[in-house]
C-alpha cells in the first residue's frame, strides 16, 4: 500500500477537508496518488474510478476551482490543529495496528506515550445515576494509577469518565465523532476545553467543519477501541454503539471489561451479554489493573469530613447523605428543613466540596 510521503502538506490537509470524501474515500486516494497535490488535481474518470461517489466528485471539482488549499492550512493554524500522519513519531503506536488505521489524525494537546496503558471507557448517552457513579469512579482510580482515559466526549458515561479523570488532574484523550469546528454543543466545548487544559488531547480524523452524523460514530469508534490496550463497557443496550467499540476491541485482540448492571434494565442488558460472553468481569479498577499486570498498591479511602464549625443546616443535610445517592428533596424533608434552608445548605456543601451531585438532583457523599 502506498502512503503518501507529504501527508501534511497543505493538499493532503485539503482533502481530509473535502465535504462527501470521508475517511475511506481519503484512504483510496492515499493508496492510489504517490504525491497529495496529485491527488488533489486527479481527473474525474481516475476519481470514479476509486469508488468515490458521482455527485461527491462533482462537488468536489467545483470546490478546487474556487478554493485555494492553503485556506485549510490557515484554518488549521488559526484553531490550534496539527496534522499527524501514520509515520509521525506522535501517533499512537497501538491505532497504527488495526485494520484500517486513518491515514491522517487532528490533534489539539498532548499525545501521551502508549508506554502508559490506555483504557477506554464508553457506555450509554443516557446513562442512569449507578452508571454515572460507576464511570466516573473508576476512570478516577485508573487516572490516579497512571491509565490514560479515552472516551468520545458525548453525554453520560463518556463525559462521566473524562470529567471523574480531570478531577483527580489525570490525563484523557477524547475521540470525536465530528471535526473540531463541528462541535456545537457549549457543554462539550467546555469539556474539551478541560481536558486540553488538563494536558490531555482531543482527535478527529474528520475534515474541520463535519457536523457530528450519526454514521460518523462507527468510524470513529474503531479509533477509541484501536488506541486502548482494553475497553470498558459501563452500560450498554442492544443495541448501541458501546457494542460497536467493544466489538472493535475484539477484533483488534483488546481487552474487553463490562461492569455488570441489573438484570431487568434494559440499559445493561449489552453489558451483562459481555459478561456472559467473556469479557473481565469488573467491579472496582482493580479487576482492571490485574488484567494490565500492573502492581498498583491499594489507596486508602478519604472520607469526606465537615469541618468543626460548620452550620447546623449543613451538618444535619450532610447527615442524610452517604455513599448511596439520595434525591436532594428527599434529603431536605428528612433533615427537617424548609426548601430555602436546604437549598442554602446544599450551596455550602458543595463549595466545601463534600459532596457531589451525581445527575437528576441525586447526591452523595464525596470518597
Amino acid at each position: 500500500m502506498i502512503i503518501l510521503e507529504f501527508m501534511t502538506s497543505p493538499y493532503t490537509v485539503a482533502l481530509a477537508n473535502v465535504p462527501g470524501f470521508g475517511p475511506k474515500t481519503n484512504a483510496l486516494l492515499f493508496e492510489h496518488f504517490s504525491d497529495a497535490k496529485d491527488a488533489w488535481n486527479a481527473t474525474r474518470d481516475e476519481l470514479l474510478s476509486l469508488g468515490a461517489r458521482q455527485h461527491d466528485v462533482q462537488k468536489f471539482i467545483l470546490l478546487r476551482q474556487t478554493c485555494d488549499p492553503l485556506v485549510f492550512a490557515e484554518t488549521m493554524e488559526r484553531h490550534g490543529i496539527r496534522a499527524i500522519t501514520i509515520h509521525d513519531d506522535e501517533y499512537p503506536e497501538m491505532l497504527k495496528t488495526i485494520h484500517t488505521p486513518p491515514a491522517l489524525l487532528f490533534v489539539k494537546g498532548a499525545l501521551p506515550p502508549q508506554t502508559k496503558k490506555h483504557l477506554a471507557i464508553v457506555g450509554s448517552r443516557h446513562a442512569t445515576a449507578y452508571g454515572l457513579r460507576t464511570a466516573k469512579k473508576i476512570a478516577s482510580d485508573c487516572a490516579n494509577a497512571g491509565i490514560v482515559i479515552v472516551s468520545g466526549l458525548a453525554y453520560g458515561i463518556d463525559q462521566a469518565a473524562h470529567r471523574g479523570t480531570l478531577e483527580v488532574h489525570g490525563i484523557t484523550i477524547a475521540v470525536l465523532g465530528s471535526g473540531f469546528l463541528g462541535i456545537d454543543n457549549p457543554r462539550h466545548q467546555e469539556l474539551g476545553d478541560a481536558i486540553l487544559a488538563g494536558g490531555g488531547a482531543i482527535i478527529s480524523e474528520f475534515g474541520f467543519t463535519t457536523p457530528p452524523y450519526k454514521y460518523n460514530f462507527p468510524i470513529r469508534n474503531r479509533i477509541v477501541a484501536g488506541m486502548c490496550h482494553g475497553t470498558l463497557a459501563v452500560e450498554a443496550g442492544i443495541p448501541s454503539g458501546t457494542l460497536i467499540t467493544t466489538t472493535s476491541a475484539t477484533e483488534e485482540n483488546r481487552e474487553v471489561f463490562a461492569v455488570p448492571g441489573m438484570i431487568d434494565s434494559a440499559k445493561s442488558k449489552g453489558t451483562n451479554d459481555l459478561l456472559k460472553n467473556g469479557a473481565h468481569f469488573v467491579t472496582e479498577a482493580r479487576d482492571i489493573f490485574e488484567v494490565f499486570g500492573m502492581n498498583v498498591a491499594p489507596q486508602a479511602s478519604a472520607t469526606a469530613f465537615l469541618p468543626i464549625g460548620r452550620p447546623p443546616d449543613e451538618i444535619a443535610l450532610f447527615a442524610q447523605l452517604g455513599a448511596e445517592p439520595v434525591h436532594i428533596d428527599v434529603a431536605i424533608e428528612k433533615a427537617g428543613l424548609a426548601t430555602t434552608a436546604g437549598s442554602i445548605a446544599l450551596t455550602g456543601l458543595e463549595l466545601l466540596g463534600v459532596i457531589e451531585d451525581i445527575g437528576g438532583k441525586q447526591f452523595v457523599r464525596k470518597n
